[in-house]
C-alpha cells in the first residue's frame, strides 16, 4: 500500500467520522417555521425560524438557511414571536387569591355585588372564607377615566343581599380603603358578632379580620394554579414575585409535580429577612466568572430582597418635598409618610448596608420625589462604605422624580423597576394629588432611559387595594408607547414627551427584566443557547395601531422548550 493511498484513506475516514449516519438523521425536538421573530438580539434582530432542543434554543435562522429535521414542526403562518415576557414585579399569592376568590374593585352597585359573591361561591369549596374584594375602588373615578370628573357617591352593601346565596361560605369583604367591611350571617356567627346590616367598622372590623382562619395548603395550591393559568394565557414565562415566604413551598410542591409552568424569581419583602436569606444562601454570587448570578436554579431563583421607604399615592402616603396639592385645610402641610423600617431612618440605612454586605441585591419601593432622592443618597453611601460593584440597585416604581435628581442616574446601572400601566390607571387622579408641575417628573420612562437607567417592566399584578393591574403585558406596552387611557385619551398622551418606542418597551419587558435579575445571560432575548422561553402573538405589534394591541391574544406560550399554552 502506497503512502499516498494511506493519506487518502485517512482523510476519507476523518470525513466519514464527521458525517456519521447518526448525525445526518439527527432530529431536534421542536421547530417553529414561517414566523416573524423579533429576537431582541442586536446582532440578529429578526429571524424566520427557530429550533429547540430540550429546554434551549438550538438554532435561529432566516429564509434560505437550511432548517434541521425536527420531531415536531409548527408553521406559524407569519405570526409574531417574541422572547417570553418577564414580569419584574408581581404579588403572586395576592393574584391567586383575587382570581380564585372575589374581586370587587370595580363594583359599586348591588347587582354587580350580588353577582360577584354568587360566582365566587361556585368556585370555592364549601366552608372557604370569602374575603377582601376591595369594593368601590373605581367609584370616584371610573376605570379608564382621565380624572376630569370626580363622583362623590358612596356605595354601602347590605348582608340581606347575600345571606341566602352564601350559606356555605363565611363572607367578610372590605371596601378598598379597608375601613368598612361587610359580613354575612355565617361570618357574624363565627365571629360572635351581631349586625343587622352586616357592616363592620373601626376596631370591630380590625379585630374581626384578625380572627379569619388561615387558608388550607390545598386552597393556596389551587390559587397558585389559577394564577399560573393566567401567566400562560398572556405569554408570561418568568415572574419576579414578592409573596409571603410560604409561597416557596407552594412553588416547590408544583414543581415536583411538573405543574410549575412559569419561572419564579422569589424576593422576600421584609427587610429584616436579609439575615434569613444569608443563612439559606439566597444571595448573589458576585464572584462568578461569567458575571453576577442569583442562587437557586433556572426555575426558582433567589438573591434579592424588597423593602419600602414610603407609601403610595392612592392613600396620600408617598413622601414628597412639598405638601399634596389636594390637602384639606387641616392637613395643608401633609407631605406623606414613611414605612415599617424607614420610620427609623438610621436603622433603615444600617440594615440596607448589612444586606448589601451579605451579598443581597436591593429593590426598594419609592413613590414620592423625596423618597426617591433619599434612596439615591443611600446608593451613594453603599458605594462609599461597601465599595462600588455591579449592584443593579432596583428603584421600584421610581414614580415621581425631582428634576434635579434625574442626572444622578448617569453611569450607575440603576434599574428602574417600573410598571407602565400605572400611567394609564393613575392619571385619573395624579394631577389632583400633586399638581401639573410635579406630574412632569412622574412615570418619566423616556427621561429615565436617557439618563442611563435600565428600564425593567412589570405589572404590579394584581395591584393595590385601590386599583387592579392586569398581568397581560399588552397593557404595559400600550401604556408605555401611548401614555393614554384604555379609551385612547388624551389624544396625544399624558405628558407625551415621556413616550418610548415599541422596541424599547418590549426590550424592557424581556431583556430589561432579565438584566435586573442578573439573568440576561440565560433569558430575555432569542439567541442560541438561551432558555427556550417564547411567546407567539396573534397580532403583529409592529404593523398594527396600539389600540389593537389591547385585543391581542397569545397563540403559544413556550417555557423551557415545552408548549404550556395553546390558544383554543
Amino acid at each position: 500500500m502506497t503512502k499516498k493511498f494511506l493519506i487518502i484513506a485517512s482523510l476519507l475516514l476523518a470525513i466519514n467520522a464527521g458525517c456519521s449516519p447518526e448525525k445526518e438523521n439527527a432530529e431536534i425536538d421542536l421547530l417553529f417555521t414561517n414566523a416573524k421573530i423579533w429576537t431582541g438580539n442586536e446582532a440578529q434582530p429578526w429571524a424566520d425560524w427557530l429550533a429547540i432542543e430540550k429546554d434551549k434554543i438550538a438554532e435561529v435562522g432566516i429564509k434560505g438557511k437550511a432548517m434541521p429535521k425536527a420531531r415536531q414542526i409548527i408553521d406559524l403562518n407569519g405570526q409574531l414571536m417574541l422572547p417570553g415576557f418577564n414580569d419584574s414585579h408581581v404579588h403572586f399569592a395576592s393574584a391567586g387569591h383575587l382570581l380564585l376568590g372575589i374581586n370587587l374593585l370595580d363594583v359599586n352597585d348591588s347587582t354587580k355585588f350580588v353577582e360577584r359573591v354568587k360566582e365566587t361561591t361556585a368556585r370555592l369549596p364549601k366552608g372557604s372564607w370569602i374575603t377582601r374584594g376591595d369594593w368601590g375602588a373605581y367609584e370616584a373615578w371610573e376605570m379608564g377615566s382621565e380624572g376630569n370628573e370626580t363622583k362623590n357617591s358612596v356605595f354601602i352593601p347590605d348582608r340581606s343581599w347575600i345571606d341566602s346565596l352564601s350559606t356555605n361560605h363565611p363572607v367578610l369583604v372590605t371596601r378598598y380603603d379597608r375601613k368598612v367591611g361587610l359580613a354575612n350571617q355565617i361570618a357574624l356567627d363565627y365571629l360572635n358578632l351581631d349586625s343587622e346590616t352586616g357592616i363592620l367598622e373601626g376596631n370591630i372590623l380590625k379585630e374581626a379580620l384578625q380572627q379569619i382562619p388561615d387558608k388550607s395548603f390545598e386552597q393556596k395550591v389551587a390559587e397558585a394554579q389559577r394564577a399560573l393559568e393566567e401567566c400562560r394565557k398572556w405569554g408570561v414565562t418568568t415572574v419576579q414575585d414578592m409573596s409571603p415566604l410560604g409561597q416557596v413551598d407552594i412553588y416547590n410542591f408544583l414543581r415536583e409535580r411538573d405543574e410549575l409552568t412559569c419561572r419564579i424569581n422569589f424576593c422576600p419583602s421584609k427587610l429584616s429577612d436579609y439575615q434569613m436569606m444569608q443563612e439559606k444562601g439566597w444571595v448573589v454570587d458576585w464572584e462568578n466568572e461569567y458575571g453576577p448570578s442569583l442562587s437557586g436554579d433556572d426555575w426558582i431563583a433567589f438573591g434579592t430582597i424588597k423593602t419600602h421607604i414610603d407609601g403610595i399615592m392612592g392613600a396620600r402616603t408617598a413622601r414628597f418635598f412639598e405638601p399634596y396639592s389636594d390637602n384639606s385645610l387641616e392637613m395643608k402641610s401633609w407631605r406623606g409618610g414613611w414605612r415599617e423600617f424607614s420610620e427609623d431612618m438610621n436603622n433603615f440605612k444600617d440594615m440596607i448596608l448589612k444586606a448589601d454586605q451579605a451579598g443581597i441585591q436591593l429593590r426598594i419601593h419609592a413613590i414620592g420625589d423625596e423618597a426617591n432622592s433619599i434612596l439615591l443618597d443611600i446608593l451613594d453611601t453603599l458605594d462609599q462604605v461597601n465599595g462600588p460593584k455591579d449592584r443593579r440597585f432596583r428603584l421600584v416604581h421610581a414614580q415621581v422624580i425631582a428634576p434635579q435628581d434625574f442626572e444622578r442616574f448617569a453611569n450607575r446601572k440603576i434599574v428602574a423597576e417600573v410598571q407602565p400601566y400605572h400611567v394609564t390607571d393613575d392619571m385619573r387622579w395624579m394631577e389632583e394629588r400633586i399638581g401639573y408641575t410635579r406630574c412632569q417628573g412622574a412615570y418619566a420612562f423616556k427621561t429615565l432611559q436617557d439618563a442611563g437607567c435600565m428600564l425593567s417592566f412589570g405589572s404590579d399584578w394584581p395591584g393595590t387595594n385601590a386599583s387592579y393591574y392586569p398581568i397581560n403585558p399588552m397593557y404595559g406596552l400600550y401604556a408605555a408607547v401611548t401614555r393614554q387611557t384604555i379609551h385612547g385619551t388624551p389624544e396625544e398622551g399624558w405628558f407625551p414627551e415621556q413616550k418610548i418606542g415599541l422596541e424599547d418597551a418590549i426590550r424592557a419587558y424581556t431583556w430589561g427584566s432579565s438584566f435586573g435579575a442578573f439573568e440576561e445571560r440565560i433569558k430575555g432575548t432569542i439567541e442560541v443557547g438561551k432558555l427556550a422561553d417564547l411567546v407567539v402573538l396573534n397580532t403583529n405589534l409592529f404593523e398594527t395601531a396600539p389600540s389593537e394591541w389591547l385585543k391581542t391574544t397569545v397563540n403559544y406560550t413556550v417555557v423551557g422548550g415545552k408548549i404550556v399554552y395553546t390558544a383554543e
